[in-house]
């Protein structure tokens, strides 16, 4: 009887010890997971580096025309023929229009009458001078009557002058009755239908050439200083871009910079202009201008979509020694579309490139490296 019950004692020892070392296996992978921390999470990271940047930027404005010219009537009349058709190539001394010559005809032939009746009078009053001299000379004629005579002859003579004028005048307007291309260019539709009467000064048609094109544009004040602190070159180097096509590019440059801000809007008024030889750009197209202000200019740089901002201002998340995600304040120095300059201390550091969504200030972070170029774009 007490052999029995000592094996029994034995036997619920060795369970219990059994049950408490099973215990004790489980207990120790949890104690050490929860000693080495959470895991790192993957980001994706770049090495910012300083090197050769291409600084540009870009405004929004509308193309027009370098020369334009409206086609005016000089002279009032009847349109009795157009000669070209609405929207074809003309080049300057085409005949686009012709106006009733009658009137101007009659006043040329008018003044040529005129002229020559003045031209009679003046041989009658020069040959009058030639006989009354000899008899003035032996006193033998009153001298006032030689001198009435030399009065009407110079009289003549400035009467022929004036018709010439006259008949200058009248070979003008009626040369004004074919109406001609002041400009090469394309013309548009004519504004004044054959058969109807014009007045001097009446807009016909409007040549525009669009072989060279030129834009307006106004930077803030504070972005001209930014274009001329980081400029290589006095005026920078200007592509022009279709906006609804930005394949459709044109190099140009900048014709005018004005000397002074405009006070109620604080910008600058610049002017740029680009060869347009397949007239690709119509004027009226609404255009990007591109001023590329410096294409080796040293410096770090990163995309704008990597760029955060809270209460303290912009800020990028870079790694320390440690693997630990930081945040790092800044002040820009640039940006455009495609990158934002950084200062150059940043040089070296792995920035993150990727949405931050949970990520925080203080993650421990496992990062994957990307090549610097795809995450600027360049």
């Amino acid at each position: 009887m007490g052999v029995k019950r000592s094996f029994s004692y034995l036997s619920i020892a060795i369970l219990a010890a059994s049950i408490l070392a099973g215990c004790g296996s489980d207990k120790a992978p949890a104690e050490a997971a929860k000693a080495s921390g959470p895991k790192a999470v993957p980001v994706k990271m770049v090495r910012l580096s300083k090197r050769p940047r291409t600084i540009w930027v870009d405004y929004t404005a509308k193309a027009k025309a370098s020369r334009q010219a409206r086609v005016i009537a000089r002279v009032g009349g009847e349109i009795l023929q157009q000669h070209y058709r609405p929207g074809s190539e003309v080049h300057k001394g085409d005949l686009l229009f012709s106006i009733d010559k009658n009137d101007y005809l009659a006043q040329l032939y008018r003044a040529k009458a005129q002229r020559e009746k003045d031209r009679a009078a003046l041989e009658l009053a020069e040959a009058d001078v030639a006989r009354f001299g000899p008899l003035v000379a032996e006193n033998l004629a009153p001298r006032v009557k030689m001198e009435q005579l030399q009065a009407a002859r110079k009289k003549l003579q400035a009467a022929i002058k004036a018709d010439e004028a006259l008949i200058d005048d009248a070979k003008r307007r009626l040369s004004y009755c074919d109406v001609k291309a002041p400009i090469d260019g394309r013309i548009g539709r004519e504004a004044v239908k054959v058969g109807n009467v014009v007045k001097p000064g009446t807009v016909l048609a409007t040549i525009v050439d669009s072989h060279m094109i030129e834009t307006d544009f106004y930077p803030t004040t504070g972005d001209y200083a930014r274009i001329r602190h980081f400029a290589s070159r006095p005026y920078p180097r200007v592509q022009i871009a279709l906006r609804d096509d930005p394949a459709v590019r044109l190099d140009g440059e900048v014709t005018f910079i004005d000397s002074v801000a405009d006070e109620s809007t604080s910008t600058v008024a610049m002017r740029v202009k680009a060869p347009n030889p397949k007239r690709e750009i119509l004027p009226g197209s609404f255009v990007t201008v591109r001023l590329i202000v410096n294409e080796h200019f040293p410096a770090v740089a990163i995309a704008p979509d990597w760029v955060f901002q809270d209460q303290e201002g912009q800020f990028i998340y870079t790694v320390d020694a440690n693997g630990t995600l930081r945040k790092a304040h800044f002040t820009e120095l640039f940006s455009n579309a495609k990158m934002v300059l950084l200062p150059p201390e940043f040089a070296g550091k792995a920035a993150l490139v990727q949405p931050a969504g949970n990520l925080i200030d203080g993650l421990k972070v496992a990062p994957r490296f990307v090549d610097e170029n795809a995450s600027i774009g360049e």
